[in-house]
């Protein structure tokens, strides 16, 4: 990760703090004169790839609350800059914070508009940082930290006070979220001037607020001071409750610790507070233009790339880890299967040498074998396509059979190139029989009743009707030999014959099974 660096700019220095771990502390200091400027572009040639952020405080700030008719994408953008430009013309630095929608009537968004009204004197700084070539993150105002210091159960309406180099800034929260700050500067900075600015400047702020109905007359004002333990006392003496103001004191070293600050403080002054909490959690608004931020997005676009090809690299090297892990277990496991191997050969070695000798060689035995598992497979005979012919004569009571010859083949016999009358064989039905043997085959002549010897249709609607019921059975061919019918192209189907005659038509077909054999014990 690149060094990160917070620039606290008040009005007459600029501070650069870096960030090492949980501390902070102030590198180098510049005055806002040539000889600071110069200084400080040096200070960024040698710190080039860090990554910097700009905390301004300055009294030329402008806060505005103005709402605007629901919208989204560009036309949001577009209305909010009109806005700006409105209330803020003359400042690039501006930005606006939405603070939700009212509750009532077209649910209007209300938008906190601020700008940093005096560009002048940011503009030295930021062409020092843009000649340079780093990467300026935002530039960001103090009172967008001090959100951070509200307590779990704020009163709806409070006022912070805090101290900075700058001066004594009054920052005003309704319902947590901020509607403005003001920066009072001091002339010496002392303890006692703080204490009486500290009251005179709230006593001005209830009387602002009052005149802006942001609370009630009546209303005592809620106040939070932020002071270094030490200081408490001195000014608890001056800052005494009233009705109309309400002090109370916040630890500058517990909110330090809180917050995970190291750095030493020795007194209220707290602008090492506001830089570690902008550091730790960067507001999600800043004032800086695009122009500004443009090296800032090219190191994200670096840093992204970078993490992206990290990223591959490590998914690359774990992929090669697990593939070699898996080649020594493939290795491995070759290894365990070639011991097993020569285990079972010796075993099997010593098994053929315990066993008693016979008077037959290893071929003449594996032919035996083969042999008596020949026969084992042809044991069914035809008995199991026998049966299967008797339940489709079940189902086909009118169907006589009058000679069965029945053989077992290792191959299926070519259907023959014509069928009775010279008509061609027909394949009524066929299972998932294959041409490898054993199969049991029979050749079958069959008649019809004499009742539909004038029903030629009939005759073959019939025999297709029993070759497909018969044929049903898995591993089984029904083959048509001879139709009941001659249905030779050159003759017409009829249904009925004025010289019919009442003999039974007949017909031939051949049913083949493949045998599957009995299982060995």
């Amino acid at each position: 990760m690149p060094a990160r660096h917070v620039l606290f700019l008040d009005a007459t220095h600029l501070t650069a703090y870096p960030i090492s771990g949980k501390a902070l502390l102030a590198e180098e200091s510049f005055a806002a004169d040539a000889a600071g400027l110069e200084a400080f572009g040096e200070y960024l040639a040698r710190h080039r790839d860090g990554v910097f952020m700009l905390l301004a405080d300055v009294a030329e700030e402008g806060f505005n609350l103005e709402t605007i008719p629901k919208s989204s994408g560009k036309d949001r953008a577009a209305l909010v800059r009109r806005k700006l430009a409105q209330y803020f013309y003359g400042t690039p630095l501006t930005l606006a914070i939405s603070l939700g929608r009212l509750k009532e009537g077209r649910r209007d968004e209300r938008l906190l508009l601020m700008a940093l009204t005096r560009p002048q004197h940011f503009e030295p700084w930021l062409t020092i940082l843009d000649a340079a070539g780093v990467a300026l993150a935002g530039v960001y105002s103090v009172a967008q930290t001090l959100a951070r210091l509200l307590p779990k159960a704020a009163p709806p309406q409070l006022l912070i006070v805090t101290l900075t180099r700058g001066g004594l800034r009054q920052t005003f929260f309704v319902d947590g979220q901020l509607r403005f700050s003001r920066l009072t500067t001091l002339a010496t900075g002392t303890l006692e001037e703080v204490a009486g600015a500290t009251l005179l400047e709230a006593a001005k702020m209830h009387h602002y607020l009052l005149g802006q109905r942001l609370i009630e007359r009546g209303q005592p004002l809620a106040i939070r001071i932020l002071a270094h333990p030490a200081q408490v006392a001195a000014m608890r003496a001056r800052c005494r409750d009233t009705a109309e103001l309400q002090f109370d004191f916040i630890d500058l070293l517990q909110e330090a610790a809180r917050a995970g600050l190291r750095s030493p403080l020795p007194d209220s002054r707290a602008e090492m507070l506001f830089c570690h909490l902008l550091a730790r959690k960067p507001p999600a608004d800043q004032f800086a233009p695009a122009v500004e931020r443009q090296f800032y997005r090219l190191w994200q676009m670096r840093l992204a790339l970078k993490t992206a090809s990290g990223l591959i690299l490590a998914g690359a090297l774990l992929f090669a880890g697990k593939q070699g892990l898996d080649m020594l277990q493939a290795q491995d496991a070759i290894g365990q299967i070639e011991q097993q191997t020569r285990i079972d050969q010796q075993r099997y070695d010593t098994t053929l040498l315990a066993l008693p000798k016979i008077p037959l060689s290893t071929e003449n035995l594996l032919a035996l074998v083969n042999r008596y598992e020949a026969v084992l497979q042809r044991s069914p005979g035809p008995a199991p396509l026998l049966v299967q012919l008797s339940q489709s004569l079940d189902a086909f009571p009118d169907i006589a059979i009058e000679r069965i010859e029945w053989s077992i083949v290792e191959q299926l016999a070519a259907a023959p190139k014509t069928g009775g009358n010279g008509a061609p064989p027909a394949t009524l039905a066929t299972g998932a029989t294959g041409t490898s043997g054993p199969h049991a085959q029979a050749r079958v002549e069959a008649r019809l009743p004499p009742r539909m010897a004038g029903d030629q249709r009939g005759q073959l609607a019939r025999v297709a009707d029993f070759a497909k019921h018969l044929g049903a059975t898995p591993d089984t061919l029904v083959t048509l030999l001879q139709q009941p019918v001659d249905t030779q192209s050159g003759q017409t189907l009829k249904s009925s014959d004025g010289k019919r005659t009442l003999e039974a038509p007949r017909f031939s077909f051949r049913l083949t099974r493949k045998l599957q054999g009995l299982a060995r014990e």
